[in-house]
């Protein structure tokens, strides 16, 4: 079944690099075609096997995960699938078939330059001047991790105000893009990942070395929004289910980056070895 799917995406389609709203949309509500998803160990990583086919890309290759932790929080998505397999349920699957096809045409510095790209326009350095309520909770909020963040990387990033362009200095792509460099393939496209669904650098990175959490990463990266929220009021149906999902994304990529930059193993006890 898996085999079939795949095929056919690929004659409607041809062997392009999948995107993550791509995937979901094909591959969303599809029957469930297998009992149970287990793990693995191959060739120095390890596979998901679907019963006994192996999990696959929507292009036909085989998922290898470079560790231990991560192929059991794949399995996990899988084996929570009842009757119908819900994509959009599996992040960090989709997480790992966009890292095996960037493995193909990108390399660190693609990467790189791709995740920098959105700093000129990150989202925490525009602030607003009208209405001043807004503008002043942008200052409290924004302004303190933008200076934190240039304190950390040894930069200096300045805020603007209206149509201005914000104040980066000349040493901040290279030193950036250096930091970004010290993460294997697999966590760059999972801070990739994070930076489009946040549209922001600073609090993206900010979020990968732990300075804030994922509900407050989220919350900051949405600050206008729910400043609209509290002034207008709640869309029932929308706004929260919006807040829902960009969350599960945004936490699903900072456990991918997490689970691939450390080496992890899990180690099972025999039910005979006596506990003291």
């Amino acid at each position: 079944m898996c085999s079939i799917i795949c095929k056919k995406w690929l004659s409607q389609n041809g062997n392009k690099s999948l995107s993550w709203v791509k995937y979901v949309r094909y591959l969303s509500d599809k029957r469930k075609f297998y009992e149970e998803a287990r793990i693995c160990h191959s060739d120095g990583g390890f596979e998901i096997n679907l019963d006994n086919r192996k999990l696959r890309t929507p292009i036909g290759k085989v998922v290898k995960v470079p560790n231990e932790g991560l192929a059991h929080a794949v399995s996990v998505e899988w084996n929570q699938q009842t009757d119908v397999i819900k994509s959009q349920l599996m992040p960090l699957t989709a997480l790992c078939y966009e890292a095996m096809d960037s493995s193909f045409n990108r390399n660190s510095d693609v990467l790189a330059a791709s995740v920098l790209k959105f700093l000129h326009t990150d989202t925490v350095l525009f602030h607003m001047e009208e209405p001043a309520d807004l503008g002043q909770l942008q200052k409290e909020k924004w302004s303190k991790l933008v200076d934190w963040f240039s304190q950390r990387h040894s930069v200096n990033i300045k805020n603007t105000t209206g149509f201005g362009k914000p104040s980066i200095s000349p040493n901040t792509i290279p030193i950036l893009t250096n930091y970004l460099k010290s993460f294997n393939m697999w966590s760059l496209v999972g801070i990739e990942k994070m930076v489009n669904t946040m549209k922001s650098v600073i609090v993206s990175l900010s979020l990968i070395d732990r300075h804030v959490t994922v509900e407050e990463a989220v919350s900051l990266s949405r600050l206008e929004q729910e400043f609209q929220i509290s002034e207008w009021g709640n869309v029932e149906w929308y706004h929260d289910v919006e807040l829902s999902e960009t969350r599960m994304k945004v936490a699903a990529c900072a456990l991918f980056v997490q689970l691939c930059s450390e080496e992890s193993s899990i180690r099972y006890l025999n039910r005979a070895t006596k506990l003291s």
